[in-house]
């Protein structure tokens, strides 16, 4: 699905610049024009526009006092402007910057300065807006997460949602992509956050003990039950259950689960009785639910039942924009820890730690932050002090050399649009290729 275009609204009263600016802008944003500069403000009111192209002198008009109306307009406060002018003058440079202007060109400009300062200007946009949401997270008590990309932060605003409710909630995600970190998250935001937080690692328990664990026994169910034992859903009653590896259940186990899903009760190994319980499941997989239904692993009416809620979490590739909070908590962490005072990471490093691909997710990437900060030797974090294992050729050793290129040129042009949060112009530049080369190369390598 083609990414929507940002919008930019140009004010100019020359009819020739319009013309030109319609020309240059209107393939890549959706382009408003305006001739009249009293119907700029009421074109900002009327729709969503991300950038402002102003001229500073028109007919009847200063453009630095247009400039000032748009930015205490509700709607335009959040726009970035670039004005243009055919004056070089410095104090109306910094006179505009000090009403709000992000950039100022001096006409005539070269199309390609102005489709940078464009650019560079939606970059800031969109980094203020991660960093006002960042904010927004942080006031709503999510210390325990170091989020500024949009997927994630998107996840968080649905913690913040459910959390209060009752409603099951299957976790999907990379293993080391704090799947637990997230349930205890929602325990802790719920009603039930009084009570202790219960978590079993379905993998972890043996097919024969399954029962025993979850449902509890009866003194003398079995040899060795020497006394009554309370299983996990009792334990759990008023709480929360959280499921990880869900898909270890065997289906034996599923239907004896679905059940207490359904009737709230669970009865002990050795006894005649029930016992109502009141839990809430929250289940996690690293392998998609729906794909184990279809081949038979996981039942489908016990999928139906967990599936109220699903939450996706992303994988580190997939938000690369909060690598550099990451490595500076870490940093910060295991300075303390180990008793050092590495400052940061040198620009080669930095590029090594983004160009790997994380298949362990956060929980690799604290784990390498940890070795390094403890073998590192000076101040900074050099490419020398890295292990051979960080290296962009996962999955490349092996290949026809055609299909390693291939898939080496395709990663690295991900890696440029998440680097450009998907913008094709930007991660073009990046690339050191003209926009239609990256287009063409996306039909034949996506």
């Amino acid at each position: 699905m083609p990414k929507p275009k940002h919008t930019v609204l140009a004010v100019d009263d020359e009819k020739d610049i319009l013309e030109t600016l319609k020309a240059v802008l209107k393939p890549f944003y959706n382009l408003i024009l305006c001739s009249d500069p009293k119907d700029a403000v009421l074109k900002l009111k009327n729709n969503s526009v991300d950038i402002v192209v102003l001229d500073i002198k028109m007919d009847g008009c200063d453009g630095i006092t247009l400039l000032k109306k748009i930015k205490e307009s509700p709607q335009g406060a959040e726009a970035e402007v670039i004005m243009l002018t055919a004056v070089g003058d410095p104090r109306t440079a910094v006179q505009a910057v000090k009403a709000g202007a992000y950039d100022y060109l001096c006409k005539p400009f070269e199309v390609e300065e102005l489709k940078a300062a464009i650019e560079k200007a939606l970059e800031r946009k969109s980094l203020l807006a991660e960093n006002k949401a960042l904010k927004s997270m942080q006031k709503e008590g999510f210390e325990n997460f170091i989020a500024s990309s949009p997927r994630m932060l998107e996840v968080l605003r649905k913690v913040s949602d459910i959390a209060s409710s009752d409603a099951s909630v299957v976790i999907t995600g990379e293993t080391g992509t704090g799947k637990e970190l997230l349930a205890r998250e929602i325990h802790t935001r719920s009603r039930r956050s009084k009570m202790p937080f219960f978590a079993v690692n379905c993998a972890a328990v043996p097919e024969n003990l399954f029962e025993s664990e979850f449902f509890g026994y009866e003194k003398g169910a079995f040899t060795g039950a020497f006394e009554r034992h309370a299983g996990k859903f009792e334990a759990a009653d008023k709480s929360t259950l959280f499921l990880d590896e869900i898909t270890c259940l065997p289906l034996s186990m599923q239907a004896k689960l679905l059940r207490v899903l359904q009737e709230g009760e669970v009865q002990r190994l050795g006894s005649s009785s029930q016992v109502q319980v009141d839990v809430r499941i929250i289940c996690a997989s690293n392998i998609d639910l729906k794909e184990a239904v279809g081949k038979g692993q996981f039942r489908q009416d016990l999928f139906f039942r967990l599936n109220v809620v699903p939450i996706t979490l992303p994988c580190l590739r997939e938000r690369v924009g909060d690598l550099d909070l990451f490595l500076e908590h870490f940093l910060a962490k295991y300075n303390r820890k180990f008793g050092k005072k590495i400052t940061g990471f040198s620009a080669e490093a930095l590029k090594k730690l983004k160009a790997y691909r994380w298949p362990g997710n956060v929980r690799e990437l604290e784990n390498a932050a940890a070795r390094l900060v403890l073998l590192c030797r000076g101040s900074v974090i050099e490419e020398g002090d890295f292990f051979p294992d960080y290296q962009h050729t996962d999955g490349i050793i092996g290949l026809p050399l055609r299909q390693a290129c291939d898939k080496f040129e395709k990663e690295y042009i991900e890696r440029a649009l998440e680097e450009a949060k998907g913008n094709q112009s930007s991660a073009a530049r990046m690339l050191q290729i003209d926009r239609s080369t990256l287009v063409s190369k996306l039909k034949k390598l996506i």
